[in-house]
């Protein structure tokens, strides 16, 4: 069976009415366009597709199949980026606090000076929550713990 590669006028037309609708609801609704596609997305363009198909000629079982194992390994990608930001939070706290009482060298983000000093103290503010790294402090000051590079017994 072919697939015709070309759209009618008529087609095109409703096609261009929908996107340039669905582009002013983004601007109405506070939402910014971007250039990254989502789950959301993703599933607007298949029910476009599916009120928008010829019912003489509906889509054909594999093209239908590939977009759903598309939407499907976009839904494990979505949950394993989940899943190791949190790892990476984990592994940040946990080094945070193995490097209680031990000398650290940091490389001051803001000033670019490179201070040592043992860590005394472990902050973590908000920072659990909002993808913010703990915070060590020594010597009266706050680092990032992504700001050591160098720990010492």
């Amino acid at each position: 069976m072919d697939v015709p590669l070309a759209m009618s006028t008529n087609e095109l037309f409703k096609t261009k009415v929908q996107v340039e609708s669905f582009n002013k609801t983004l601007v109405r609704n506070g939402r910014k366009a971007s250039n990254i596609l989502g789950k959301e997305d993703f599933l607007r363009l298949l029910i476009v597709q599916l009120e928008n198909q010829d019912p003489t000629r509906p889509f054909e079982d594999k093209e239908f199949i590939s977009q759903m194992a598309q939407f499907s390994s976009l839904e494990q990608m979505t949950s394993m980026n989940k899943t190791l930001s949190g790892l990476i939070a984990n592994n940040k706290l946990t080094l945070s606090y193995s490097l209680l009482g031990k000398q650290v060298d940091v490389l001051d983000s803001a000033t670019g000076e490179k201070n040592s000093g043992v860590v005394s103290e472990i902050n973590f503010g908000s920072g659990m929550f909002a993808n913010d790294a703990p915070r060590i402090s020594f010597n009266g000051f706050s680092y990032s713990i992504d700001d050591v590079i160098k720990v010492k017994m």
